[in-house]
């Protein structure tokens, strides 16, 4: 990874300043510091190693559009009198593979827990963990589409709910 000098100084300022606002943390800003003055460029991977590529628009909404799918499989579940063998946990957000599709997983996360959106999600669960545990992405993108393609997607009967699950 390269920095140019103007970067490496903005960030040698920054550490500067961390260095003095957080005593207790000052050696580990410290560190950081010295190794962009003396341009020691393994060190910048350690540095932004927290710093995660970018997530595009085009594949934010595709999250949004799986809490939205989410959203209206649940809100239907919820409004039949009979769910005619549908259970609960069926119509449960699975997430996204913590392996694979780790991005979509923060991302669901953030949007969820730390935005308070779509709450009802993740509703009776303490600590929810998005992870599915298998790639979802695909499977996803077909439920949204047949979703969409119906006239009223937030007012869906059992057998509706249960294409969806099956898709």
């Amino acid at each position: 990874m390269e920095l140019s000098k103007k970067e490496r100084l903005s960030l040698i300022n920054q550490f500067l300043i961390l260095e003095k606002l957080y005593p207790d943390e000052a050696i580990y800003y410290e560190q950081h510091r010295i190794a962009l003055q003396q341009g020691f460029q393994l060190h910048y991977k350690w540095i932004l190693e927290h710093v995660w590529d970018d997530l595009p628009e085009e594949e934010c909404r595709k999250v949004l559009d799986a809490l939205d799918l989410y959203r209206g499989i649940l809100s239907s579940f919820d409004a039949l009198k009979e769910k005619d063998g549908i259970s609960e946990s069926k119509v449960r957000f699975p997430g996204f593979d913590g392996n694979n599709e780790s991005h979509y997983l923060a991302y669901a996360r953030y949007f969820i827990v730390d935005l308070e959106r779509y709450e009802e999600l993740i509703r009776d669960q303490e600590y929810p963990d998005f992870n599915s545990h298998c790639p979802m992405l695909e499977t996803y993108g077909r439920m949204t589409s047949m979703w969409q393609s119906w006239q009223s997607p937030h007012n869906m009967s059992a057998a509706q709910i249960r294409t969806l699950l099956e898709a």
